[in-house]
């Protein structure tokens, strides 16, 4: 049973989270003042393919870990949508433009989140019954 919420909870992540950079790059989401901007969501597709192996492949972990910053990638998406662009190094809020597209991703972004916390809970359930079962 939680082979199949690793599963769902990758190919989630590789489907949605390539389509929320094709609409960050469609949409033009990037703040204006990074320069490398297409660099940085390249990079950051290899690493969405990397971490949807090793959620396939049952770690639980990754899928816990990454519930945190897909969290705050949903707020960051939520707040560009309503006009205020966060970031964390150095943390700041800065007033911007609206923009509504950008609530698509934080949609999306919660989508993978919920996955991701159902495939991490199913790994840690797994691994408290291991310890709880006594051996015969």
């Amino acid at each position: 049973m939680q082979a199949r919420y690793h599963r769902q909870a990758a190919m989630t992540y590789v489907g949605l989270g390539i389509l929320v950079i094709i609409i960050t790059i469609v949409a033009g989401l990037t703040p204006a003042g990074r320069s490398n901007a297409l660099l940085e969501l390249g990079i950051g597709s290899v690493f969405i393919i990397l971490f949807a192996v090793l959620i396939y492949r049952g770690w639980w972990l990754v899928s816990a870990l990454l519930v945190i910053s897909n969290s705050w990638r949903a707020v960051t998406y939520f707040n560009d949508g309503i006009g205020r662009h966060m970031e964390l190094r150095p943390f700041s809020i800065t007033p911007i433009e609206p923009q509504p597209v950008a609530f698509i991703n934080a949609v999306l972004m919660v989508v993978i989140v919920v996955m991701l916390a159902r495939s991490a809970w199913a790994g840690y359930g797994a691994r408290y019954e291991r310890q709880e079962t006594p051996s015969s």
